[in-house]
């Protein structure tokens, strides 16, 4: 269970990040677009697997964002990254809203996954 809640921690701090990165003009356009690309596919209910197939759907935007976001992370220029990181690392301990708000939206994405696991099996 500590793996897990590791896990999230760490994804919540890279989202983070690349959230305060996009307000940087330091970011090179190309991450900026990419990154606003990879939230666009997120929400858009177009899919390289529609999200109507229960569990495949779900897995293929719980695969292709992080792996973007993951991606993005070493295209950002150091500077701008440990900037960021500074900012995220302060708002994840001092903003506990913030830190709430994006666990919320973690646990209602991992609870989406499980729930078309459910609808899957049933």
């Amino acid at each position: 269970m500590g793996r897990i809640l590791g896990m999230l921690k760490l994804f919540r701090h890279d989202i983070l990040v690349m959230l305060l990165s996009l307000k940087s003009r330091q970011t090179p356009r190309k991450v900026k677009g990419m990154m606003l690309l990879a939230i666009l596919y997120l929400v858009s209910p177009i899919d390289l697997i529609p999200d109507a197939i229960p569990v495949a759907g779900v897995l293929d935007d719980a695969v292709i964002v992080p792996t973007a976001i993951a991606a993005l992370m070493h295209f950002l220029p150091a500077q701008v990254r440990y900037e960021c990181e500074g900012q995220a690392d302060y708002i994840l301990n001092h903003a506990k809203l913030a830190a709430a708000l994006v666990s919320l939206f973690l646990f209602l994405w991992a609870g989406l996954i499980v729930w078309g696991i459910y609808k899957l099996v049933s």
